[in-house]
């Protein structure tokens, strides 16, 4: 999994940064108390922890997300069952564009969440806010691979240069959406993705609304302002793109530049969260939306849950065959 994501890791981190930014924004704006399906009224929430690290961090709906395990298994099926339509034509297979998810973007997430915002005591003072990846630089030099030939990547996706449908290659009828559109299908659509989104209903709701949050970001942004920070809200700090770190490319490794306002800021940040518990309190707050919607959405979670189990069941049987072929 790691040479698939190894070609796309910059794309992706500027990826998971544009959609960092779009989802808080879209969570002040109109994300309350109601969303997810619940009634107006706020749940109770239980006790408060005190969170100071990364790994403190889970919430109830967790369980019912899909795992970077699963995830990696149905791309893997999806790439086996591309190769081997593609060797059908005698083509070369295209490598994968698929992203994969491992624990670290998982730990990104709970870093950088659309509720309290930036959070990452361990690498604050060294990292930044840490929202565009550096790569590491490979043990070894790796020769370029040669561009896929315009037939490779015609019967790949199933459309000619001019993007009309192809019907047929070398005699043998090519199937919609190419083969990519067919390993697609075959390991049972578009991969699942681990974000509460992708639920039933969009899943919980991000309570930016409720005022035991809202009581929570004014404490962080009165923190803020007596180090010189004027944000009121967290979410507005990770939609200050003048944070954004430097980079530079070298031999396809990302090298990235934080700067000292950055480093200092970021480490600022993180100590008001501490001293305030924001993410304890968001956490407590989250919690009880989510017990609440997975109370009311009990069997559509089920029937999720079943669905994503029987698609990774479903591509192991495809790469159990493979091995044996």
């Amino acid at each position: 999994m790691n040479a698939v994501r190894g070609t796309t890791r910059r794309a992706a981190g500027l990826l998971a940064l544009a959609v960092s930014v779009a989802v808080s924004a879209a969570a002040v704006a109109g994300c309350g108390p109601a969303s997810g399906g619940g009634a107006a009224a706020v749940p109770a929430i239980g006790p408060v922890a005190t969170i100071t690290t990364v790994e403190q961090i889970v919430r109830p709906i967790d369980t019912y997300l899909v795992t970077p395990q699963q995830v990696t298994t149905l791309q893997a099926a999806a790439n086996a069952l591309n190769a081997r339509c593609m060797r059908e034509f005698g083509l070369p297979p295209v490598a994968s564009d698929l992203i994969g998810f491992d624990e670290q973007a998982l730990r990104y997430d709970r870093t950088h969440a659309p509720l309290y915002g930036f959070f990452d005591p361990e690498r604050a003072a060294v990292s930044g806010y840490d929202r565009v990846p550096e790569q590491s630089a490979p043990a070894a030099p790796v020769p370029a691979a040669a561009p896929p030939s315009p037939e490779t990547m015609t019967v790949e996706h199933g459309v000619d240069p001019t993007g009309k449908a192809v019907p047929a290659y070398a005699g043998k009828a090519v199937p919609a959406g190419g083969c990519k559109g067919e390993s697609t299908r075959g390991a049972g659509g578009a991969l699942p993705l681990p974000d509460p989104q992708a639920l039933p209903d969009h899943g919980p709701g991000v309570p930016t609304d409720d005022p035991r949050v809202r009581a929570a970001f004014a404490a962080w942004s009165s923190c803020m302002a007596t180090k010189g920070y004027r944000y009121p809200t967290p979410q507005d700090v990770l939609a200050d793109t003048s944070l954004l770190p430097g980079t530079a490319e070298v031999n396809g490794v990302v090298s990235v530049r934080h700067s000292a306002r950055e480093l200092r800021q970021a480490s600022d940040d993180v100590a008001c969260k501490l001293s305030t518990n924001l993410v304890g309190i968001s956490l407590a707050v989250q919690s009880a939306y989510d017990t609440r919607y997975i109370e009311s959405h009990g069997p559509a979670l089920a029937e999720y849950r079943q669905r994503i189990e029987d698609r990774v069941r479903a591509a192991e049987r495809i790469l159990g065959e493979q091995g044996e072929g």
